[in-house]
């Protein structure tokens, strides 16, 4: 006599989906900080293009924009570390320098940024940061620079809050891709 197993029961996808859209609506609003910056390949090949010998410094200046906006659904999303976007904007431009080969904490060039306007909403961001390469008193490069994105947005709370918080540092990728491949960063860097 062959003993045969009882089938087990699967959840269905409603069910699932039920209790996925249950937790989000129970949970409420909740902080989730956005993961360390990483480098970019399109910012390593651009930054790969400039002399060998052009190192710099980064230095950040002034607190976060006053009207910081980053909710997408009920998820508030926040910077790593101390909550400091600015904080992240020059984390970030430390870390694609460094891994490029261009961070000098010693350089006598120093990229100073400040950030003016952080915006990560649902299916939408957009940062605006102020670029000054200084070398001595010599300012080199002094420009405003905005990056924007957009991107299907979900019609799960979960998903899209998930969307929004992996866009966030894309477009931190965004706004210094626009700084690497600005020709006059490159002229600034000879």
């Amino acid at each position: 006599m062959t003993l045969r197993r009882a089938p087990r029961r699967r959840a269905g996808a409603p069910a699932v989906l039920a209790t996925l859209i249950a937790t989000v609506l129970l949970s409420g609003c909740v902080t989730q900080p956005v993961l360390p910056y990483q480098a970019s390949v399109a910012n390593q090949m651009k930054l790969g293009s400039l002399p060998r010998a052009a190192r710099f410094q980064v230095t950040t200046a002034g607190s976060d924009p006053s009207d910081v906006q980053t909710t997408v659904r009920s998820m508030r999303i926040s910077a790593p570390g101390d909550g400091s976007w600015t904080s992240y904007l020059g984390q970030a431009l430390r870390t694609e320098l460094a891994t490029s080969g261009n961070y000098d904490a010693n350089a006598a060039a120093r990229i100073e940024a400040t950030l003016s306007e952080v915006r990560i909403a649902d299916g939408q961001a957009q940062v605006t940061g102020h670029f000054v390469i200084r070398q001595g008193q010599s300012v080199r490069y002094d420009k405003v620079l905005r990056a924007d994105a957009h991107w299907d947005s979900a019609f799960l709370g979960a998903i899209a809050a998930s969307n929004g918080l992996n866009q966030s540092t894309a477009i931190f990728q965004a706004l210094l891709r626009k700084l690497f491949d600005d020709p006059d960063f490159a002229a600034a860097s000879t």
